[in-house]
């Protein structure tokens, strides 16, 4: 039986507009057209052919390839090399989505784990840490590249927030000695970075909300805390951005969300302690 388009398109539940276009590409072809009219029309063997392109493009086959597949193919066991095919690329778009979704996951539990800022020294003991890092020597402004590059690279393992580690015993304009790292749950093969577990310790810490400009009051208030209760102050000191610069959006330094961690040593034994106090004494003489 002959089916106008109209008719056609009402049994397939296919748009006009879709067959029309199926036409064009070569897809599916009238059985006649009328040379007065131009009308299309179509028979039961259409019928079929769009069952066929409808069950093909469930499996997300590109039309290009599904008229490729109905030009060559006769039977099922003709396109077995094409579900092959097709099966390695929902194989690489598995992997992909997978790690889509490692980093949507790593994201939004980052955002959930951020606390909320706290004006005083607080002392707690802060677990060890699996971090990849790169040290170097150099300035502040060298800091966001660094860590731009971590996070470019280890963005599906991210375990925590960011850090720098500050490795002098005092503040150097040029060449100071920082460590930009970033905690992760598992080692990702990268030339150029180093691997480590930074040790669990006992820190006394302080939240800075805002931009770093003003970040120099919370330095003064946890080194006036370390020296009132005479603890001696080491390296390496960290700055933990909770909340920074966004990796998708560029966020508000408003809201910008940064802890200060200072190593706390209360055993100190009277022969250093004694030692460091001379040292001090001389520093300020």
């Amino acid at each position: 039986m002959e089916y106008s388009i109209g008719d056609f398109s009402k049994i397939c539940r296919l748009g006009v507009k879709t067959l029309r276009y199926y036409h064009e590409i070569g897809l599916l072809l009238p059985t006649r057209i009328d040379k007065f009219t131009s009308y299309r029309y179509y028979n039961e063997e259409s019928l079929t052919r769009v069952e066929t392109i409808n069950r093909l493009k469930e499996l997300e086959f590109p039309l290009e390839k599904i008229k490729e597949i109905l030009d060559t193919c006769k039977d099922d066991s003709s396109i077995i090399e094409y579900m092959e095919e097709r099966l390695k690329e929902v194989d690489r778009q598995i992997t992909e989505y997978s790690l889509i979704r490692e980093k949507i996951e790593s994201f939004i539990q980052q955002e959930k784990l951020v606390p909320e800022p706290l004006g005083d020294v607080v002392i707690k003991d802060v677990p060890g840490i699996f971090m990849a890092s790169i040290r170097f020597k150099g300035q502040y402004s060298e800091i966001n590249g660094h860590l731009t590059h971590l996070f470019s690279v280890f963005e599906s393992v991210i375990n925590g927030p960011a850090f720098c580690l500050y490795h002098d015993d005092h503040h150097a304009d040029e060449n100071m000695n920082i460590e930009c790292c970033l905690p992760i749950s598992r080692k990702i093969p990268a030339a150029g970075f180093k691997f480590s577990t930074l040790p669990g310790k006992r820190m006394a810490t302080i939240m800075h909300k805002g931009d770093y400009s003003t970040i120099w009051k919370a330095y003064q208030k946890i080194v006036d805390y370390l020296n009132k209760k005479d603890f001696p102050i080491v390296p390496p000191s960290r700055e933990i951005y909770l909340r920074g610069k966004g990796k998708i959006l560029p966020g508000n330094p408003e809201n910008y969300l940064t802890e200060i961690q200072f190593p706390v040593i209360d055993d100190e034994d009277p022969i250093t302690k004694s030692i460091r106090t001379k040292i001090t004494l001389n520093i300020h003489a």
